[in-house]
């Protein structure tokens, strides 16, 4: 009865583990998602509505996901407090917060974190470029992670499964 009860809880837990991970997936390309909104609504504010990144950060508080809009705030909060603080330096900062606790591959970690150093040119348009570009790199993450989502939950389900079922065997 005792190897039983188990041998489920075994089972019970692979497979809960399994699922977190297929949960931290899915995550990951909703934050990305995300990520693809705030970019393409910064590209816009500064390719026609000509404003500043601190004044852009202050629009993006209205995000309804409470970690970007609190992690915006902080931003403009920061940057217009007039401590010397370059904006480079309080995104770097703040986002290293907001994105640290997210899901997401070291790469677009450092897409979003260097975004402020590509904004250095005087041209609108430029910027918005160098933004656009970081928005593709992340559709692109965006879509490949999208496209292999199927497979890859199939795969950790059944290895979570299989990895309980070996432990159960192991330890009977």
């Amino acid at each position: 009865m005792y190897r039983l009860a188990g041998v489920l809880f075994i089972l019970a837990g692979c497979i809960g583990w399994g699922n977190g991970k297929i949960g931290q997936e899915r995550d990951r390309i909703r934050h990305l998602r995300l990520l693809m909104q705030i970019l393409d609504r910064m590209q816009s504010e500064i390719a026609y509505g000509k404003h500043t990144l601190p004044e852009i950060c202050l629009l993006l508080t209205t995000i309804k996901e409470e970690s970007y809009s609190a992690c915006f705030r902080r931003i403009y909060e920061r940057s217009t407090e007039g401590d010397g603080t370059g904006i480079p330096q309080i995104w770097k900062e703040e986002f290293l917060d907001c994105l640290g606790k997210l899901p997401l591959q070291e790469e677009e970690r450092e897409t979003v974190l260097a975004l402020p150093d590509h904004l250095c040119f005087r041209e609108g348009e430029r910027q918005a470029d160098s933004i656009g570009q970081a928005g593709a790199f992340l559709a692109e993450r965006c879509r490949r992670a999208e496209g292999t989502y199927e497979n890859r939950s199939k795969m950790i389900r059944s290895v979570s499964i299989l990895t309980g079922l070996l432990l159960a065997i192991l330890l009977l």
